[in-house]
């Protein structure tokens, strides 16, 4: 008996041996574990070099990856197999970062005086613009999560009186009619001139919050007529859950 465990033993010992490759280990842990000359001063030798071809070959399974390089329409680069085309590693890479850009657009404010008046928005754009929308100049969120908020819009004046006082404008970004972003900005009341504004930061945000920007004119002393001017836009970069 003792002997037929041992001869059993030497039978699947060089099964065990090839269900595992180590490349400078004795040990490895996984089927196939490399490891380098060196971790702090690796050497031209260490890494792994993914075959490089002109064309795609047959795939043969899911997960099949080839360095393409030269080739006549596409750039060079890695591309994995998924079963029905090949793809690029780059090209999923961008869409991961698209999907988590939401951009509204438009032109003008709703009025021009020293009440509280609405920043326009018509359009949004978006690479998945699903639970997003654009409605009575409020983009509706839709999805949950911690966002980049920026926004950017200008404003110029046609109409002013020598010698007045610079007018002060103040603009809020809100969340469900609350302010929680403001900044102004001030213009010269003499003559024609134009100013933009830039704000931006970080909001906690729930699917169906709204967002709303308004501007208002809030120091003056002579009386100045305003419109906007270019284009207002809001980003919505996601960040995280």
């Amino acid at each position: 008996m003792k002997k037929k465990v041992i001869f059993f033993g030497f039978i699947l010992a060089p099964m065990f041996s090839f269900a595992q490759v180590g490349i400078k280990t004795v040990a490895p842990s996984a089927s196939l574990h490399v490891e380098p000359t060196s971790i702090s001063s690796p050497t031209g030798m260490d890494g792994i070099l993914i075959p490089k071809v002109k064309l795609f070959p047959v795939p043969q399974a899911k997960g099949h990856t080839v360095f393409l390089f030269q080739h006549a329409t596409l750039p060079d680069g890695f591309y994995y197999w998924d079963g029905t085309s090949w793809v690029s590693f780059l090209s999923n890479y961008n869409r991961l970062y698209d999907d988590a850009i939401y951009v509204a657009t438009g032109s003008g404010y709703s009025a021009s005086g020293n009440t509280e008046n609405t920043v326009l928005f018509s359009t949004l754009k978006a690479y998945d613009p699903t639970g997003f929308s654009v409605f009575g100049n409020q983009i509706t969120v839709g999805k949950s999560g911690t966002y980049l908020v920026s926004f950017n819009s200008a404003l110029k004046k046609t109409v002013g009186t020598v010698n007045e006082n610079r007018a002060i404008y103040t603009y809020r970004i809100k969340k469900n009619g609350t302010t929680v972003l403001t900044t102004s900005n001030s213009l010269t009341n003499e003559g024609t001139t134009a100013t933009s504004v830039a704000l931006s930061g970080i909001l906690g945000l729930v699917q169906n919050d709204v967002i709303s920007v308004t501007i208002q004119k809030t120091t003056e002393t002579g009386s100045t007529v305003y419109t906007g001017y270019g284009t207002n836009c809001i980003t919505m970069t996601y960040l995280n859950d």
